[in-house]
C-alpha cells in the first residue's frame, strides 16, 4: 500500500501510545490523527508523549478534538479559550498543522451566526503564529452548526486563509444530507476529510445517531452504505478535493482487539478506496494519487 494522503486515527486502536503508532506504521500508513487526550494522559508525560510523535515516521494528519469552544461568553468562553491554547501548542508541538474544532453541543452555547464567526476568528488568529489550520466540523446533533453547508457559510464570512471546514462521512450519510450541497463548497474550503461507516442501514433518532458515532463506527467498505461512502469520496475528488483523508473510526469492539489486528483491517479498507473508489476517478500507476501537497 503506498496511498499517502489516507491515515488512520489512533483513537482506532488500543494499546500505548507507541504500540498504536507502530501498529499504524507496520499496516503501512503514513500518517496518523492524534487525540490530545493521547498525549496529555501519556504515561511517561505529554513531553514525552510529543517526543515519540516527533520521533516516529509518521506524519501527523491533525490533532482533535477541540469540543463545545464557539458560542460561550463570560468565564465560560475565558475557560475555552485557555483550552484552546493549550491545545495549540501540543498542535505545534507535535507538528501538526490542522487542529480539528467540533460544533458545539453545550446547553450554553449561543448558536448566532455572527457570535460563532467571533470565536472561530479569534481562534484562527491565535493559530496563525504558530502555522496551524482550524478545520471547524459541524455535528448533526450541534447546538450550533448541524451539516457541512451551514459550517462551510460560516467559514465564508469568517474570511480568514486558516479557517476551513472538515466533512466527516459518517455524519454526512447518517443524517441523510444530499450530497449535491457538496457542490456549493469550495474545494479549498475543505482542510480535512474524516471516513468512516456503520452496519446499520437506518439510523432513527439524533441520540441512536451521536451513540453510533461514539461507539460503533466501522472502517470504509465494512459498512452498509459503502456505495454512499463511494459517491461521496467521488464527488469530491471531481469537485477538486487534493487533501488528507483520515478514518475516524470509534468503535468500543477495536479497542478490544490488538492494535495490530484493527490497524490491518484498516488497510484493507485503505485499499478499498484507493483501488476502488479514487482510482475510479484519476487511474495512476502503481496505485499512487499524483497530487499536489497539502502541507
Amino acid at each position: 500500500m503506498n496511498f499517502s494522503d489516507i491515515g488512520i486515527d489512533t483513537a482506532s486502536l488500543a494499546g500505548s501510545l507507541e504500540s498504536r503508532l507502530a501498529a499504524a506504521h507496520e499496516a503501512g500508513f503514513a500518517q496518523v490523527m492524534i487525540s490530545a487526550t493521547v498525549i496529555a494522559g501519556h504515561v511517561g508525560g505529554a513531553a514525552e508523549g510529543i517526543r515519540i510523535v516527533r520521533e516516529s515516521s509518521l506524519a501527523v494528519t491533525g490533532l482533535e478534538a477541540l469540543r463545545d469552544f464557539e458560542g460561550l461568553a463570560a468565564q465560560l468562553h475565558a475557560y475555552k479559550l485557555d483550552v484552546a491554547k493549550s491545545m495549540l501548542e501540543i498542535c505545534g508541538a507535535i507538528d501538526a498543522h490542522v487542529l480539528l474544532v467540533e460544533a458545539s453541543t453545550s446547553a450554553h452555547a449561543d448558536a448566532g451566526v455572527d457570535t460563532i464567526v467571533r470565536d472561530l476568528k479569534k481562534l484562527s488568529v491565535l493559530a496563525v503564529p504558530l502555522g496551524i489550520r482550524i478545520a471547524f466540523k459541524a455535528l448533526s446533533w450541534s447546538r450550533t452548526v448541524r451539516d457541512f453547508a451551514a459550517a462551510g457559510d460560516i467559514v465564508l464570512r469568517a474570511n480568514c486563509p486558516n479557517l476551513g471546514i472538515a466533512v466527516d462521512a459518517f455524519d454526512v450519510i447518517a443524517s441523510g444530507v444530499p450530497l449535491d450541497e457538496i457542490e456549493g463548497i469550495d474545494p479549498e474550503q475543505i482542510f480535512l476529510v474524516q471516513l468512516s461507516d456503520y452496519m446499520w442501514q437506518a439510523i432513527r433518532t439524533t441520540e441512536e445517531r451521536a451513540t453510533t458515532a461514539r461507539h460503533f463506527r466501522v472502517f470504509p467498505g465494512e459498512g452498509a452504505h459503502s456505495d454512499a461512502l463511494a459517491n461521496l469520496v467521488t464527488r469530491l475528488d471531481t469537485l477538486g478535493y487534493y487533501g488528507d483523508y483520515s478514518f475516524d473510526v470509534y468503535n468500543d469492539d477495536y479497542l478490544q482487539m490488538p492494535a495490530e489486528v484493527v490497524a490491518e483491517r484498516a488497510r484493507r479498507a485503505a485499499d478499498w478506496l484507493g483501488e476502488t473508489v479514487l482510482r475510479r476517478a484519476l487511474p495512476v500507476p502503481n496505485m499512487e494519487r499524483l497530487r499536489p501537497s497539502q502541507r
